[in-house]
């Protein structure tokens, strides 16, 4: 059997995997962080914003971020496109929320663990 037709039958496309640790508020939380870090750092804003998009998808999806932040779905994925100048006001809420919204969850598992 050729090598080719082998890996294509066992393997998972990485944004799964990805997704699926962005479901978890503890990795999703390192995540973003590590996105800041790089943005501070390079002031690489499409890396924050593909980071921000991946992890509002793992957490629920744009209409649970629609909830948090107010805004359209058609405003947030226009926001969180990296092939769009981001207005910085708007990009800054929605990273408030998201981090809130990580927070709250990653308090609710560790309460939840200790119980």
């Amino acid at each position: 059997m050729n090598i080719d037709i082998k890996l294509q039958q066992c393997t998972t496309p990485f944004k799964d995997y990805l997704l699926k640790d962005l479901a978890q508020p503890e990795f999703a939380k390192g995540y973003l962080e590590a996105a800041l870090q790089d943005f501070d750092r390079e002031g690489n804003i499409e890396i924050l914003l593909l980071s921000m998009k991946d992890i509002a998808e793992a957490q629920g999806g744009i209409e649970e971020l629609v909830a948090w932040t107010n805004l359209s779905p058609q405003t947030l994925t226009y926001l969180l496109s990296p092939e769009h100048p981001p207005q910085l006001d708007k990009v800054l809420e929605i990273l408030s929320r998201l981090k809130d919204s990580l927070h709250t969850k990653h308090a609710f598992i560790n309460q939840d663990s200790t119980t």
